[in-house]
């Protein structure tokens, strides 16, 4: 997963002020021009797993409070949800007229 510089600030700062931001990870604050330069740099030299922690941050929390679950997870719920609904059998999925015409990624072999 790919985040711009925006992104890296919003999910691993915390805004104190209009020109302060605290990191995350280890609590220091840093001055803020009009961008978020000296905070991206911070990243770069301190905390080289930055990315990683990005990620963790994304995954734990976004924008609207959701959980977000990976796309294997989300394979799953549809398949089984699709067979519930609709009373089928869990076996459904691995017909091979099922497969061909299905969007959904295999979830067996």
């Amino acid at each position: 997963m790919k985040f711009s510089n925006k992104d890296l600030y919003s999910l691993l700062f915390t805004e104190l002020a209009p020109k302060q931001a605290r990191c995350n990870t280890c609590q220091k604050v840093y001055k803020s021009g009009n961008s978020c330069t000296n905070q991206v740099h911070h990243l770069l030299k301190r905390h080289p797993d930055y990315q990683e922690l990005a990620v963790a941050a994304y995954r734990k929390s976004n924008r609207f409070g959701l959980i977000l679950s990976d796309q294997r997870t989300s394979d799953v719920f549809r398949w089984i949800e699709w067979c519930v609904m609709n009373h089928m059998p869990v076996n459904f999925g691995e017909r091979p007229l099922v497969r061909k015409n299905a969007k959904m990624e295999p979830i067996s072999t």
